[in-house]
């Protein structure tokens, strides 16, 4: 019978071998093409028009694993192959923790978000492949006017759903914060003030603002929690917090 810690070791091991194939097939798909066909544009080319995409890219890059591996675990392995992880992957795994009633970073809800993780990415393919199919015969009904008004509401009804989650106290796994978002007004203030002084630096420099916030906000958030401003009940405590 597997151990636990043989099982994690098989996933980060799977994990590794998957990226590294994967990089592999998406990088070098491409590259073969263009020597077979004799259109490689040459390394100097490639790094001059990717120079502007990859300074905003590699900060978002970093930032995302920075901030998404504590709540994704394991599965942060096929959620970056797969991708959508803010508007799918992300949402997938806080809810099955909260269903689950999980708390992040365990070893409970590592396997939950793998499942989660899993059971989505299949999920997306099936749709995926059932709408190349569909496509031409549904055709009429994707491009009708009720259509397109939902297409153009589905994110911001996705991150309303997401904030509603956040401003609650409840966490997974049954803890309760009270205070917490206390924590994120500085990094709102200066992701606000930068984007009404600059909106194309906010836009193009994302990525180091995540970067720049994180460390704000971890240590803002352990400072105010020492000074009482947020507190923290776990299902263990015997201390209840006061409701509104």
């Amino acid at each position: 019978m597997q151990t636990t810690k043989e099982y994690f070791h098989s996933i980060h091991r799977l994990g590794r071998l998957c990226t590294v194939a994967a990089l592999l097939i998406m990088l070098g798909i491409p590259t073969v093409i263009s020597l077979i066909f004799g259109t490689f544009p040459g390394f100097l080319k490639i790094i001059t028009a990717s120079a502007g995409l990859l300074a905003i890219m590699v900060p978002l890059a970093i930032a995302e694993v920075i901030s998404y591996t504590p709540i994704l675990g394991s599965s942060v392995y096929l959620t970056f192959i797969t991708g959508n992880i803010l508007n799918l992957k992300l949402p997938v795994v806080t809810n099955a923790q909260s269903i689950t009633n999980t708390e992040a970073g365990t070893e409970e809800a590592d396997v939950i978000s793998t499942i989660a993780v899993s059971v989505s990415s299949i999920s997306t393919i099936v749709l995926i492949a059932l709408g190349a199919l569909l496509l031409v015969p549904l055709k009429p009904v994707l491009t009708s006017a009720s259509a397109q008004t939902a297409a153009a509401n589905i994110l911001p009804a996705l991150f309303g759903a997401m904030g509603l989650g956040l401003l609650g106290r409840k966490v997974s796994g049954g803890a309760v914060i009270k205070g917490r978002l206390v924590a994120a007004i500085i990094p709102a203030i200066i992701v606000v003030a930068v984007t009404f002084l600059s909106p194309k630096i906010a836009h193009q420099a994302s990525g180091l603002l995540i970067l720049i916030c994180l460390p704000i906000t971890y240590f803002g958030s352990k400072l105010l929690y020492k000074r009482g401003k947020i507190s923290v009940r776990l299902p263990t405590d015997t201390v209840t917090i006061e409701e509104d």
